[in-house]
């Protein structure tokens, strides 16, 4: 396995970059509405991080941005510490497992369904202005 050390402190810095700033949103979100049991805080970072990811996909891919460092910087540390899949399932199980159907559901179809669609949204938006 060849390690490149570049790399890995690209990874690092931009997942401390990602996690703190996800934090910092699911605080915003989770003071906006704060006797709900919807996990507004984990649904606002996973959107908004499609849809970054729509857009900077869109600026890398046609406008052939960036090397492979800044690359994963920002795509798997910054996006990858912004998002959290991990958080999404164990909230959706919690959902589920408190009887609370209806809102795992919702939670599912928002984050998988939008989060889809803001991948896509992204994405047009740059082929759109370019």
């Amino acid at each position: 396995m060849n390690v490149d050390l570049i790399k890995i402190l690209a990874v690092g810095s931009g997942g401390f970059i990602g996690a703190v700033f996800r934090y910092l949103i699911s605080v915003f979100a989770i003071s906006q509405a704060p006797d709900s049991k919807f996990p507004y805080g984990t649904v606002a970072a996973n959107l908004i991080g499609c849809l970054l990811i729509g857009l900077l996909a869109g600026l890398f891919e046609l406008k052939s941005w960036g090397n492979p460092e800044f690359r994963l910087f920002i795509f798997v540390g910054i996006l990858g510490g912004f998002t959290t899949f991990s958080t999404f399932s164990h909230e959706t199980f919690l959902l589920f497992e408190n009887g609370k159907i209806l809102l795992s559901l919702a939670n599912l179809a928002v984050q998988v369904l939008f989060g889809l669609i803001f991948v896509w949204l992204g994405y047009q938006l740059i082929r759109l202005f370019s």
